[in-house]
């Protein structure tokens, strides 16, 4: 024989029980309101732990308002920024103009159609040859150069010709100029460049006419140099002097014993420096660099150690633990 109630049966049952506890709540509401916070009160807090970090993590904080990518793009520079009015900017574009590069994968998992500022520091691949692939798939509002012709090379003349064909806004900002880059509080202003024509094919000459700018976002500033060297930083600091303090220090020329001078060092007195550097012959970065950044109590990030960085404001997004190279 089935001891269970046949389906009809349970369907009056719960229907019956719904409208009992219904009649309650309607006819004695004090009642069932001390019914429910005694219900609530009974019940035990329980503390869900949250699951722990994987010791080889990187982590990030919330990244509100201004957030800068130190991108790892081999040996090169390339540096991506959200602004906190929403806009972008790029700085430098990497050694790769190819669809598959480095810089092409980050722009692509952005979901980046349109970069509105766009900075070549100066004529040199491992700085322009990512811009080529720039300009040929996103559309870009604004470019900021200088006219230091590097010829030594035809690739930058190239991407100079591809930009004026596209007829994109170009500007070549001179030392002390200030850079609207949209509302927003944010502050740029230019420390160096070589805005008037010039030729050369000195590599030294080259980096020291970088375009170098300090970006500012509430309590924060960052310094970008490019590939300044002792020349170009002993000019910035002996016209500019304090106002080169930053607290984020983008090293110049990939650590090359030649920049990060201990007079600029002590000048901009960074709290953090980002290397970007992949493999290279030219012993980048340089051991006495990192020994002076170290020594004005700068923590240190390596793009071919630490893979690319997060800096942000508010919040400081940064890596855990910086390399102890």
């Amino acid at each position: 024989m089935n001891k269970n109630p046949p389906a009809s049966t349970a369907r009056k049952a719960a229907v019956s029980a719904v409208i009992l506890f219904l009649s309650v709540f309607r006819f004695s509401p004090a009642a069932s309101a001390q019914s429910l916070d005694q219900l609530n009160n009974s019940v035990p807090a329980v503390e869900i732990p949250l699951a722990p970090v994987p010791g080889n993590a990187t982590l990030y904080t919330a990244a509100p308002g201004l957030n800068v990518y130190f991108l790892s793009v081999g040996q090169g520079d390339s540096i991506y920024l959200e602004l906190p009015n929403g806009q972008n900017a790029l700085i430098d574009g990497g050694p790769s103009k190819s669809a598959t590069g480095a810089l092409a994968q980050f722009l692509s998992q952005k979901k980046v159609s349109k970069i509105d500022y766009v900075v070549l520091t100066h004529p040199h691949a491992d700085h322009y040859k990512g811009l080529q692939y720039v300009f040929s798939a996103i559309t870009v509002g604004n470019f900021y150069d200088t006219r230091m012709d590097n010829t030594a090379a035809t690739g930058d003349e190239a991407l100079r010709s591809q930009v004026k064909a596209l007829g994109v806004n170009t500007f070549y900002p001179a030392p002390g100029d200030d850079i609207s880059w949209g509302p927003g509080g944010l502050g740029v202003k230019v420390f160096n460049s070589c805005p008037e024509p010039v030729q050369s094919s000195d590599g030294s000459i080259i980096n020291n006419c970088s375009l170098t700018i300090k970006v500012t976002y509430q309590n924060a500033s960052m310094l970008f140099v490019g590939d300044d060297q002792s020349d170009a930083e002993a000019r910035m600091v002996a016209r500019f002097g304090a106002e080169l303090k930053s607290d984020v220090l983008k090293v110049g020329h990939h650590g090359s014993p030649y920049s990060s001078s201990q007079a600029f060092l002590e000048t901009v007195m960074p709290k953090k420096a980002f290397i970007e550097v992949g493999k290279n012959n030219y012993g980048h970065p340089a051991q006495s660099s990192i020994d002076r950044i170290k020594a004005v109590g700068a923590s240190v990030f390596r793009s071919d150690l630490d893979g690319t960085q997060e800096f942000s404001v508010d919040g400081l997004s940064e890596p855990v633990e910086p390399s102890e190279d």
